[in-house]
């Protein structure tokens, strides 16, 4: 669900401008007639709500997001809605003291103000769901959870699954695994760039239809005048990265906020992009060590490309040197000449991720499982084995 809410966000409000304004220029010169600036960073707070259960309505999803127009940055960040603030969840602040409480304790978190919000429920879910799906993803375990009391079924055995809007719900609603909530959020990242490609590759009457019924069922101070121009400064470029909030386990099983001084310097970084692409290296290698992973950083830094991080990765055999690339606009020529600049004795077979569904979910399912996390967008992934 907490996904399903940043493409709300992004990819439903922001993205039918974009595809409009990108595909056709009368579009663009027609609604660059009426727009609303924002400043430089902007910060969103996206509240998503239960269904009404004898009279409670809690915040199932809390989404703080901050919008940095200068950098062409949007940094996205979940509060577990299980978090313990001043004795209770916080997922109860809403109905008891309603949303400005709640956005006041987001912000003293964050650091930061709060100027624009979402509120939307589970119906909004289900019909982005039915309207841009079937979404294709991959389950790696048995998902099996009852409760009548919320008409919540879910039965998921493991595989390559087409969700529907009610089938996507109850899989983003699931959190019966040893992780609860964390699990949840930690389960359900990589489900962002399938939704923002399902959304783009709509037409774009399609797209004007969801979005206009979209925006009819949220409550939001969210002006369209203001997404047109979201919409035509992110129309070039646009990074998308994940802030972990920051918690404490405790031995009675809550969980509690950790080092906020540290996350509230996360959303204050400004990171510098040493070269044009976004990529991470996984060492499939025997050798899998600190020393090893610094090296290879190394060794990419010398021939002019930084990787975003590199990550251990044990338990998918891969059997040869591979790169999976996630971005259509590149070419395979360009990742082989990388790749032998920095590599050259090794062999690497070069491939796009969607000829390779199958593998590449598992992979992603993998890493996130190990709490190992992509920031999207990504322009390619390297796999080094041996």
């Amino acid at each position: 669900m907490k996904l399903t809410l940043i493409l709300l966000i992004i990819s439903i409000l922001i993205g039918l401008f974009f595809v409009s304004i990108f595909f056709i220029p009368w579009f663009s010169i027609l609604y660059s007639l009426f727009y609303t600036p924002l400043p430089e960073e902007t910060n969103f707070l996206v509240l998503g709500l239960d269904k009404d259960i004898q009279g409670t309505r809690r915040t199932d999803v809390i989404l703080f997001v901050n919008v940095d127009l200068k950098n062409n940055v949007i940094k996205i960040s979940n509060i577990p809605r299980d978090l313990i603030v001043e004795g209770k969840k916080i997922n109860s602040y809403y109905q008891t003291e309603g949303f400005e409480r709640l956005k006041s304790l987001v912000e003293d978190f964050t650091g930061l103000k709060i100027e624009k919000y979402a509120i939307v429920d589970y119906d909004v879910i289900k019909f982005i769901g039915d309207s841009l799906g079937p979404i294709e993803i991959y389950i790696s375990e048995p998902m099996k959870y009852t409760d009548y009391s919320q008409n919540l079924f879910i039965n998921f055995e493991p595989g390559l699954h087409k969700l529907n809007g009610k089938q996507l719900l109850a899989y983003l609603r699931f959190r019966k695994d040893f992780r609860g909530d964390i699990g949840r959020i930690e389960r359900e990242k990589y489900i962002i760039e399938k939704l923002v490609q399902a959304a783009l590759k709509k037409d774009l009457f399609s797209l004007a239809n969801i979005y206009k019924k979209v925006y009819e069922m949220i409550d939001t101070n969210i002006k369209t005048s203001e997404l047109v121009f979201l919409a035509t400064k992110f129309r070039k470029s646009i990074q998308i990265r994940s802030v972990n909030f920051p918690i404490n386990y405790t031995s009675d099983g809550n969980i509690y906020p950790g080092d906020l001084e540290s996350y509230r310097n996360s959303f204050k970084e400004k990171e510098e992009e040493e070269n044009n692409f976004r990529f991470y290296v996984l060492n499939n290698t025997k050798t899998q060590t600190r020393t090893y992973n610094v090296n290879l950083y190394y060794m990419w830094k010398a021939a002019g490309f930084i990787p975003k991080d590199i990550y251990d990765l044990s338990k998918v055999n891969f059997e040869e040197d591979t790169v999976y690339i996630l971005n259509d606009k590149i070419d395979v020529k360009i990742i082989k000449d990388i790749v032998r600049v920095v590599h050259p004795k090794r062999k690497f077979v070069i491939k796009y991720a969607k000829d390779e569904l199958d593998k590449y979910y598992l992979l992603i399912d993998t890493l996130t499982r190990e709490r190992n996390y992509l920031e999207f967008p990504v322009d390619f992934i390297v796999i080094l084995t041996g």
